[in-house]
């Protein structure tokens, strides 16, 4: 946990950050700029600074002035850490068997069970495919949390790279659900934006759909996350897994393929773990949650090793999709 000492050293570092972010994130092989504490030889300093990312580190005489990171900016010191975040969805040929490699029934569930109901943490994929190189791929993520809006039926969030996959998505498009081959949801709406990368899902009418997370149980609400606040996630890649918030003012560059390219995305929740991992392929749109059950944000990308993981502030996500949490403590459309 941050001391209220930390907390204003940031709040007096934030504006300085926010007027020269741009500026750092156009130098060679710049990912990220965030505040955060200094590290040396892999500990943490208690000092807040300007931390910039980078795809590799290299010795300062080894590039051109214009190149490198300033030691210091408008009097805060800086420092520079190897730190490359990606989208953390999954990719499968499309002439691939969709389902996950799990016994499945003939009535389109698991088998030995009974048709669950759609829910937060499960997978989702659109049933389109996206073009990469030659080829055609499914693209499977998380469904994260049941929202709804002024309509009747409920719906769920998602990433945009996950729910839209590229330039040519429209309202209607249909998600299937990866471990049972239904088709559970249609898009709804979708925002990329600079601070928002997000995507509703209408969950097909008749279909039993709960507001409860994977493991987490019920969603209690939703709150503003801050710093070394413990939270968690469930995915459709990675499952349950553990972290820390270390930083609300994340700023990240983000390749979206191709048709999109890469998108900046600031102001982003910061998560570290100090397990094995906290996130991993297939986890994109997982909701990540507080210890009393509110959500905090959706998690959008994470690091190479997935130590790290990036998630859009869940109030930003509600404004821009106008949608809310559905106040309602049974299952909806039960």
């Amino acid at each position: 946990m941050l001391s209220i000492r930390e907390l204003r050293d940031r709040a007096v570092i934030r504006p300085i950050k926010r007027a020269v972010e741009d500026q750092l994130l156009d130098l060679p092989g710049v990912t990220g700029v965030d505040i955060g504490c200094r590290t040396r030889a892999g500990g943490r300093l208690r000092e807040q600074v300007i931390v910039v990312s980078v795809v590799a580190k290299r010795p300062r005489e080894a590039l051109e002035r214009d190149a490198c990171v300033p030691s210091e900016v408008f009097g805060i010191p800086t420092d520079v850490v190897e730190e490359q975040p990606v989208l953390q969805h999954i990719h499968r040929a499309h002439d691939e068997p969709l389902q996950w490699p799990r016994a499945v029934g003939s009535d389109g569930s698991s088998a030995g069970c009974p048709l669950r109901a759609v829910r937060g943490g499960s997978g989702l994929a659109p049933c389109r495919a996206v073009r990469l190189g030659s080829g055609a791929y499914r693209r499977i993520g998380t469904l994260g949390v049941l929202v709804a809006s002024d309509a009747a039926e409920p719906m769920g969030l998602t990433t945009f790279d996950v729910g839209c996959l590229d330039d040519a998505w429209s309202v209607g498009d249909r998600m299937v659900d990866p471990d049972t081959g239904t088709v559970h949801a249609e898009l709804a709406r979708a925002a990329l934006s600079g601070r928002v990368d997000a995507a509703a899902v209408s969950i097909v009418p008749g279909l039993p759909a709960s507001p409860e997370v994977g493991g987490l149980g019920p969603v209690t609400g939703h709150a503003r996350a801050y710093p070394g606040e413990p939270v968690r996630k469930h995915g459709f890649g990675t499952g349950l897994t553990e972290g820390f918030v270390t930083s609300v003012d994340a700023t990240i560059r983000v390749d979206h393929g191709a048709a999109l390219g890469v998108r900046v995305l600031r102001e982003q929740i910061r998560i570290a773990t100090e397990r094995p991992r906290f996130c991993g392929p297939g986890d994109s749109g997982a909701a990540v949650l507080d210890g009393a059950g509110r959500v905090l944000g959706l998690h959008v990308a994470g690091d190479e090793g997935g130590a790290v993981g990036y998630a859009t502030p869940i109030g930003d996500v509600f404004s821009e999709l106008d949608v809310h949490l559905n106040p309602q403590s049974q299952p909806l459309g039960v």
